[in-house]
């Protein structure tokens, strides 16, 4: 039998699968941050690195990169509850 989702799940979603691009494209921080991946990756490119080497960094870049992914998603639909939350309080006043 398949999960069924809450409409919270499908929510945070669609909103970090689809919205979330936009709206980093629009930041000028997360460009600046974006810049600078770009440089390091390049020197990291330019490091001469044997195969082995290579296979260690890029494992370790993409458990950093994994955490990062999780950590944003935990804290995205946190922020989405508690707005929630706050909004079902105020409309009790």
């Amino acid at each position: 039998m398949k999960k069924t989702k809450s409409l919270l799940d499908l929510f945070v979603r669609h909103r970090t699968y689809k919205i979330l691009d936009r709206a980093a494209e629009k930041n000028r921080y997360y460009r600046a941050t974006l810049k600078e991946q770009d440089r390091a990756y390049d020197e990291l490119q330019k490091a001469g690195l044997n195969k082995e080497q290579k296979h260690i960094v890029d494992k370790a870049l993409s458990a950093l990169n994994a955490n990062g992914t999780a950590y944003g998603k935990v804290a995205y639909r946190l922020g989405l509850h508690d707005g929630i939350r706050l909004m079902l309080e105020v409309n009790k006043l």
